[in-house]
């Protein structure tokens, strides 16, 4: 009797880890098709107590995706991307700069291409039904092991996983960001014109020839203080515009879901201790350490930054 039970509950066991690799590999099938399906179609991006609207069309595949995204109200702008480069478009230096961040979050594309990590900072769940721009929907949530994350929660249409609707909660359950097609086509337009830029000042966000950024021989040698589950992936050195003698250190970290970039610079004048919304879900902090500006930007809540930026022990090379 007693072993009947046991095999009843290691089968139980069982059942539970199959759902929870099934529901993995469902988010893998969301990035890559948040990245990779061809579509048509309107959506809206609220932040705060804003609210802007963007067409989308996309088209090809691999590293001949093509893909433009134009705002509909707010200052003009387009993004483009053609394979793995990604170029800003408007009217005037104004918009330019409103384009520039406007590419911090590009939608439907908001999860990393590699999800491998994303397990040790967070769990999946299955969360029931809905409907959005006339779809059917599955929500998944990728909810944080922590406090000092946001929550993530998608509508997953089931045919395709392209998540028609993102929105992200700070750990109270308030919603910070939300993004939602209005109407959709899963298929990309058939005029290669719908890919052409309407205004000719640009600027190159992401060149498709750029060098791969690599771990530096300057980089320090240690940095402490990050959330658990948070990796260098990479780090360069770079000068300053039309100051060879000052350089920047640049570190991306990531814990699979979330991208943190840490600045060090040598510092000029006394700043304030201080955390300040971008764009969204994206924040920023800086700070004095010793004779340097340490400043972290990434979509983290801006208390978690704040924390960081005040913990954050940087062991610099000579």
């Amino acid at each position: 009797m007693r072993l009947t039970q046991l095999s009843g509950v290691c089968l139980m066991g069982v059942a539970v880890l199959a759902h929870a690799d099934d529901d993995w590999l469902v988010v893998k099938k969301v990035a890559a098709a948040a990245r990779q399906q061809p579509l048509s179609g309107t959506y809206l991006h609220q932040m705060n107590s804003s609210l802007e609207t963007f067409r989308i069309v996309r088209s090809g595949s691999g590293d001949n995706i093509q893909e433009k995204r134009s705002s509909l109200d707010g200052p003009s702008r387009e993004i483009i991307r053609k394979g793995l480069e990604l170029s800003c478009y408007a009217p005037d230096a104004k918009s330019l700069s409103a384009a520039k961040v406007s590419a911090m979050r590009l939608f439907p594309a908001l999860l990393p291409d590699d999800i491998g990590n994303i397990a040790q900072s967070y769990s999946v769940k299955r969360s029931g039904k809905d409907r959005v721009a006339q779809r059917d929907c599955n929500w998944l949530e990728l909810k944080p092991k922590d406090s000092k994350r946001y929550m993530l929660r998608m509508c997953v249409e089931p045919a395709s996983f392209l998540p028609l609707k993102v929105i992200t909660q700070n750990a109270a359950g308030e919603v910070v960001e939300q993004f939602t097609f209005t109407e959709i086509e899963l298929q990309g337009p058939k005029d290669k014109g719908a890919f052409r830029p309407q205004y000719k000042q640009n600027y190159v966000l992401r060149s498709a020839s750029a060098p791969a950024m690599t771990l530096d021989a300057d980089a320090p040698s240690e940095v402490s203080g990050m959330p658990s589950g948070f990796k260098l992936l990479r780090a360069v050195q770079r000068t300053l515009p039309g100051q060879a003698e000052r350089t920047v250190r640049h570190m991306v970290f990531s814990d699979g879901l979330v991208m943190l970039s840490l600045f060090i610079e040598p510092q000029t004048e006394g700043r304030p201790e201080r955390a300040v919304n971008l764009h969204g879900a994206v924040n920023m902090a800086t700070a004095e350490q010793g004779d340097y500006l340490v400043t972290l930007v990434g979509d983290l809540p801006e208390p978690t930054m704040l924390a960081m930026i005040r913990n954050l022990k940087i062991a610099l090379r000579p």
